[in-house]
């Protein structure tokens, strides 16, 4: 019994002490399981600022892990070349040694694998003794010393008592190897701070700085009554050798560390002086029991002078020596252990749903629905009481619909007015209890493309659930682990996610809307109603509550198996609706003549809600003279239908024509929609571009509101000011566009142009652009242009767009549309004309980076090529443009194209190049990619599924493909196999890459496949026979590996099929039955079952499946009770005499414990 107590207690500890965060995918696709004990780096910053930097820098984001009990710190955790780092900054407004030893003794204490310990952040220089530090440069302590502390001798003199540390040897070492790297090549330090930059665009004020690297002479005191030192003598400047470059240099020597903040430079000199100190700063010496490396970014002389212009650079590029200092760090790896099991922690949990919901959500993601008109008072309300709306929601007849409702209706119905009002009252109806939620999205065809795509309505969707049952979460949220907020995701993954986030509602209920099917691409709509068929017969099956309506125009040939349907225009109610409406708005008074025009309205509208809204506008004009005759007559002549409406409002005269169509063609093809004043200036642009009108805005004689009034004269009342974040111009309803694309109405009113009427209108709109390209700014923006970071220049691109509202996208999109215009009207006359300087002077005007700003000798193909516009580019080489043009920041147009992952553009220019040019070497690539030196760019292209870089270093460079490189010495197959990238496989496969070539930890790329779930990859392989029963340096094979996981019954049923062996037992002596029944995966372990897997097969341990599946965490109960029903021995013991019983104790498995007990 003692042996008993004391095995739990070592149970429980262990348990506590691996309190899991979710299941981490590392680069290479490979899923590992992260606790406290998985972070190997502990990184420490002083200032938010260098937090946010060292964050930046992060190649991957991890979930945070609740806090232990008694550290108080708030950490980031996450990953950077291979290793896995935590974060954490001291309290705000809190610093000095004191401070950092507390955050680092909470650290240490938290995270007992930490072995590479840094402080990163900003200090201040000391450039005298021979030494030449400038500002942004970093200097990293070999030594460090405190220089505050001591005590006062009998004769007055300060005795310094603080000892000096040394980081620790393993660390020195690398800090060596990447000097000796400096040697022969340069530092990785400016591309991974361009990188840091790039990939996070909020960032900008961490660009270099343009206020002067200025160096007094230390016994010149600074002017204090001003914070700058403009009033400082510029006779007291020290002078300095001119630097070729800005590029940061790396400083080696002791840091002097305190608890005051010192601003005279003569004690710093000659403290300095005295012990031999190179950097100045606050908080490493606190950190005796952290050893560490601090690593210091360079922002002030530690004078007088100090100021904080160079803070956030300085702790950028800090931040991004201590990365490339990782990067030859070898990576250290826990040993694979048994799958642990998420958590129930709430703090964890709300972590969890913060970070993901982050991921999921986009800008616009409920534009549409805040856009849609409210429904007119008291309509609507009939559909709440209609027959196949309350069925739909009984439980009752759950079985025979499968939770469908499709509301289908003529364009202009109202349909979306409908669901609009149906989500609401929904909405209402269950705010207030727990277990339910309603969720909805509305498509918006005139919106940006994640508004009109499955994958936005996916995103949206599982935003909205999680926000209400951020549980569903469970086995499902490595997922998101390594992307980067707001990325790509691809259908397939998302409905992975959806339907697992169904399956744990359990007895909870969500009742989801989702309108204007119609407005969304078809194939994408007959994918996703196939999947909600499917989701729905599940349901069913499992009698889990969800709701479904669907709304969208007729659809002749997409029909659901399963469903109610219900036709709006059928509807009694929905005709009560539209009196309702005409009684309401059309003012004509109740006499009889009156009534008769209403009763025409309603028996014409065939149940086209917007017909009826025109109708009554265009009547209420005419009633307003008092002409009831002339109300008849125009009534009359108005005609039926929607389309022939639109052609009689826009042909009843033919006023104003030019600017109808200018207006039509910059709705149509804007490359996204105008604000008011953008299509103001936008017209006056193409109609009468003279020097009078092309001038800076008069807002005293152009008011907003006659802005407003031309955009519904041009437009003749059919576009409008869209109500949402942004107002933006646009069409009134879907069916203006339908009735001018595809009811031929462009064709009807300008025949002349209706053949190339696309590529007519973009040539327009580029000529617009043109013109306004050419307009006068000197008045308030100077040649040449203040740094990008600059105070100065941050002004300017706010003023600029105030005064002359159309130039940013004049300039941003010039050249879109001469691409689109390209394939049928020949745009070389332009480019050969086009002034190329006048054009960079304006983009680099617009942009917030130093490093987006182009050269004044830029080639107008590096340019083309950078900006995706493949037709401009192959109209240039082929008439004479020169397509080897080098510079800029990729050095090539390919480059910048491959870089970008501009395909079209890259097979352009493709043919331009011969495969024997040495176009730039593996360092350029390694520098262009912010590599590390620990990856190939093969394997990079690999892991990414970067297909079009990895051709094209297959054909220019020849690399080897068997090459073992990266994570766990994985070649560049094993990487794409991890990662599921089936046309990289393929390539890669072509070219001779080895299909059992295993890494370190003898997993080849059938087990890595196997592992991440990717069936189609799986296939390939096997059918390209690679090894079935290859097995890793754990004794686990493919089928192991693939029962183990979490939404992968169908690789298990794959590799049965291919004769995997069934028992293949590890090293420990689990068969796939075990880890099935371990991680509590029902399907694979009643696949297994069915395939006559062993029940009884015990491992080492002696532990059978139930023994493991019993000892599992909460919600596997149903794996019990299926090897209970299958005969399990109840009693089995191992070796230790513990019974499946004992195991649901000890874990607190109640469930289990019940059922056992049965």
């Amino acid at each position: 019994m003692e042996d008993l107590e004391n095995r739990k207690r070592s149970r429980n500890d262990d348990d506590a002490l691996s309190i899991r965060s979710k299941r981490h995918q590392s680069n290479n696709g490979d899923w590992q399981t992260l606790d406290y004990c998985d972070y190997t780096v502990g990184w420490v910053c002083a200032l938010p600022i260098e937090m946010a930097a060292a964050i930046a820098i992060l190649d991957s984001t991890h979930v945070p892990l609740p806090p232990h009990k008694g550290d108080s710190n708030n950490y980031t955790f996450g990953r950077v070349c291979g290793h896995n780092v935590v974060i954490a900054c001291l309290p705000s407004s809190q610093y000095g040694t004191n401070n950092a030893a507390t955050v680092a003794s909470n650290m240490s204490r938290s995270f007992p694998s930490i072995t590479i310990r840094l402080m990163v952040g900003i200090g201040g220089g000391v450039p005298d003794g021979g030494i030449d530090i400038r500002l942004g440069d970093v200097v990293v302590g070999n030594e460090v010393m405190q220089y505050d502390l001591g005590k006062i001798l009998p004769d007055g003199q300060f005795q310094r008592t603080g000892r000096t540390t040394t980081p620790p040897h393993t660390i020195l070492t690398a800090v060596s190897k990447l000097q000796a790297d400096y040697e022969n090549a340069p530092s990785r330090i400016p591309s991974i701070f361009c990188d840091m930059l790039d990939r996070n665009e909020q960032m900008v004020s961490y660009a270099r700085p343009s206020f002067p690297d200025r160096l007094f002479r230390h016994t010149y005191k600074h002017t204090q009554e001003m914070d700058s030192c403009e009033r400082c003598s510029p006779w007291e400047v020290l002078e300095r050798p001119h630097r070729e470059t800005a590029k940061p240099r790396v400083h080696y020597g002791k840091i002097a560390s305190g608890n005051q903040v010192i601003k005279d430079g003569e004690t710093h000199a000659k403290m300095a002086e005295e012990l031999g100190i190179i950097c100045f700063e606050m908080e490493a010496a606190g950190l005796h029991d952290f050893p560490c490396l601090a690593i210091r970014g360079i922002c002030d002389y530690s004078d007088s002078h100090k100021n904080k212009a160079w803070q956030k650079y300085s702790a950028a590029v800090a931040a991004a020596y201590a990365k490339e200092l990782l990067s030859v760090i070898p990576t250290q790896q826990r040993r694979d252990t048994e799958t642990t099991y998420p958590t129930t922690d709430p703090a964890l949990l709300q972590s969890r749903m913060e970070a993901v919901l982050g991921l999921l959500t986009f800008e616009q993601i409920d534009s549409r629905h805040a856009t849609i008109k409210t429904q007119h008072s008291k309509t609507c309300q009939w559909l709440l009481g209609h027959p196949k709306y309350v069925e739909w929601l009984e439980p009752i007849h759950f079985s025979s619909h499968h939770g469908f409702l499709w509301i289908s209706g003529k364009p202009g119905a109202g349909k979306s007015t409908l669901m609009k009002f149906a989500y609401t009252h929904a909405k209402n109806k269950w705010k207030a209890t727990a277990d339910a939620t309603v969720i909805s999205f509305f498509f918006n065809a005139r919106g940006v493309q994640l508004e009109k795509s499955t994958e936005g309505m996916y995103r949206s969707l599982l935003f909205q659930i999680i926000q209400t049952f951020p549980d569903v979460l469970y086995n499902s949220d490595h997922i998101f682990q390594t992307r980067h907020s707001q990325a790509t995701w691809d259908v397939e993954t998302l409905q992975t996610l959806f339907s697992h986030a169904v399956k744990r509602l359990g007895q909870r209920q969500i009742t989801c809307f989702i309108d204007a099917l119609d407005e969304c691409d078809v194939s994408e709509v007959e994918n996703m109603v196939e999947y909600f068929e499917d989701l729905g017969d599940q349901a069913a099956e499992s009698q889990t509550k969800i709701y479904i309506c669907f709304s969208s125009r007729h659809y002749p040939h997409i029909e659901i198996r399963n469903g109610l349907k219900l036709t709006l225009e059928d509807q009694p109610g929905h005709g009560e609706d539209l009196e309702k409406y005409v009684r309401s708005k059309l003012r004509a008074g109740s006499s009889k003549a009156s009534q008769e025009v209403s009763a025409e309205i309603l028996e014409r509208a065939s149940g086209v809600f917007l017909w009826v809204v025109l109708v009554v506008d265009i009547l209420n004009r005419e009633f307003r003279d008092g002409r009831m005759w002339a109300v008849k007559r125009r009534l009359r002549e108005l005609p039926d239908g929607l389309s022939n409406l639109f052609k009689d409002i826009l042909c009843r005269d033919n006023q104003n024509m030019d600017d109808l169509l200018l207006c039509i063609q910059w709705i149509l093809y804007a490359a996204r929609p105008l604000t008011c004043e953008e299509y103001y200036f936008a017209l006056v642009s193409g109609l009468d571009p003279s020097p009078e009108n092309l001038v800076r805005w008069d807002r005293e004689s152009t008011t907003t509101t006659a802005m407003e009034l031309y955009l519904l004269s041009s437009s003749k009342g059919l576009a409008e000011l869209v109500k949402s974040k942004k107002r933006t111009v646009q069409f009134i309803h879907e069916s203006v566009r339908d009735f001018l694309i595809k009811d031929n109405g462009i064709r009807q009113l300008w025949p002349n142009h209706a053949a190339n009427f696309e590529s007519y209108s973009h040539d327009r709109l580029k000529q617009c652009c043109d013109n306004y390209c050419n307009i006068d700014i000197s008045a308030i923006v100077p040649q040449p242009l203040p740094a990008a970071s600059s105070e100065r220049a941050k002004d300017l691109r706010t003023r600029v767009p105030e005064e002359f509202p159309f130039l940013d996208y004049a300039t941003r999109h010039v050249l879109h549309h001469a691409n689109s215009a390209e394939d049928n009207i020949p745009q070389i006359p332009f480019l050969r004309n086009f002034e190329l300087k006048r054009w960079l002077y304006l983009f680099n005007l617009f942009q917030q980076y130093e490093v987006r700003r182009y050269t004044i000798e830029t080639s107008l193909v590096y340019i083309l090529a950078e900006h995706n516009l493949p037709s401009l580019v192959r109209s240039a080489v082929d008439n004479g443009f020169e397509a080897h043009s080098k510079g800029e920041r990729y050095k090539h147009p390919i480059l910048t194209a491959l870089k970008n992952g501009h395909e079209e553009v890259y097979k352009t220019l493709q043919p331009h190049y011969n495969a024997s040019d040495k176009i730039i070497d593996q360092k350029e690539y390694r520098k262009m990619f912010s590599l590390s030196k620990t990856i190939s760019v093969l394997h990079y292209a690999a892991e990414r599924d970067n297909l079009l870089l990895l051709t094209h270093l297959l054909e220019f460079m020849a690399p080897i493909v068997n090459a073992q490189s990266g994570w766990r010495g994985c070649t560049p197959l094993g990487y794409a196999a991890s990662n599921g990238h089936e046309a990289c496989l393929r390539a890669l496969l072509s070219c001779g890459a080895h299909i059992e070539a295993a890494g370190e930890d003898g997993r080849t790329p059938l087990l890595h496949a196997a592992r991440g779930g990717y069936e189609a990859v799986v296939r390939l392989l096997l059918d390209q026979d690679a090894q079935i029963e290859a097995a890793d340096k754990d004794g686990r094979t493919p089928l192991s590996h693939a029962a183990g996981l979490y939404n992968n019954e169908a690789v298990v049923r794959l590799l049965l099929d291919q004769d995997a062996q069934i028992e293949a037992a590890d090293k420990d002596g689990r068969t796939p039955l075990s880890h099935a029944a371990r991680n509590g995966i029902e399907a694979v372990v009643r696949l297994l079952l069915d395939q006559d897997a062993q029940i009884e097969a015990a491992d080492e341990d002696g532990r059978t499946p139930l023994s493991h599946a019993a000892g599992s965490w909460n919600g596997r109960e149903a794996v019990v009770r299926l090897l209970l029903d299958r005969g399990a021995q109840i009693e089995a013991a191992d070796k230790d005499g513990w019974t499946p019983l004992s195991y649901a104790v000890d874990k607190n498995r109640n469930e289990a414990v019940v059922r056992l007990l049965q």
